[in-house]
């Protein structure tokens, strides 16, 4: 049984997160009361972390995530305590790009811009991996239809390739981890000390709408950041918010972050 109502987990989260929470809520209470396993879309670490919250506040429920052997978007299974998911449980297929590589250099965006174009949503989409091969995950229903209809990315013709799961190949990113003391976890302050730059470049880049939390563009400069958020800064790169921890003395926050910058 839940031991919460939509209005307590509510305000534990953002308001633009109700949406999700409810979705989450609602596959939480067809395995509670149907007593199986049912799996979500693809969630980033962000909603990952929601649904373990959620999760929490049931009696008998358990989740478990996959995406694939090194994966940051992944799919969950939320079943009952009994149940032990398996790899394949989680219906993901892994699809690598076979392209003229002397001829055309392909990036993660146009991986991501080619398949949605396809109209293939972000939710069934796991991981794209660029680092020598090209890969990318998705919902085990939608292979037929993409192997199918992506033949070209940036001009290029490519063919796509299913291979297993287990295949899959580490990003070669290399993401750095900093720990720091901020005022506050307002999306400028934060993204001050991340840049290296006056607050003003910093809320100037948030208000030319430079900037994603989650993959959703913000251009308030007072948005609070909360744990597990990923940033997308126009011009730099990546971050994510790995933890916030307590405060100092003098009423600061300790955090920890990780950047991927050009």
């Amino acid at each position: 049984m839940l031991g919460v109502s939509h209005i307590d987990i509510y305000q534990h989260f953002r308001r633009e997160e109700q949406e999700l929470i409810d979705q989450l809520i609602d596959k939480c209470n067809q395995a509670d009361n149907h007593y199986a396993p049912v799996l979500t879309a693809f969630l980033d670490p962000r909603g990952q972390y929601i649904l373990e919250v959620i999760v929490g506040s049931y009696d008998m429920l358990k989740v478990n995530f996959y995406g694939g052997p090194y994966a940051e978007r992944k799919r969950a299974i939320i079943a009952p305590s009994y149940y032990e998911a398996q790899p394949e449980d989680f219906e993901l297929s892994l699809l690598r790009i076979d392209y003229p590589e002397k001829f055309v250099s392909i990036h993660h965006q146009h991986v991501l811009g080619t398949l949605m174009s396809l109209g293939i949503e972000r939710e069934q989409l796991g991981d794209i991996i660029v680092a020598g091969d090209i890969q990318f995950v998705l919902t085990e229903r939608l292979e037929s239809y993409i192997m199918f209809e992506l033949n070209r990315i940036k001009g290029a013709t490519v063919k796509l390739n299913s291979i297993p799961i287990k295949d899959m190949i580490q990003s070669e990113e290399n993401w750095k981890i900093h720990s720091t003391t901020v005022s506050a976890m307002r999306l400028d302050v934060v993204l001050k000390d991340m840049i290296h730059k006056s607050r003003n470049i910093a809320k100037q880049l948030i208000e030319k709408k430079r900037v994603k939390v989650n993959h959703t563009i913000i251009d308030t400069p007072d948005f609070q950041l909360e744990q597990n958020d990923l940033l997308s800064i126009q011009g730099f790169g990546r971050a994510q918010i790995t933890q916030i921890g307590g405060r100092t003395k003098k009423d600061k926050l300790h955090i920890t972050y990780q950047t991927l910058f050009k």
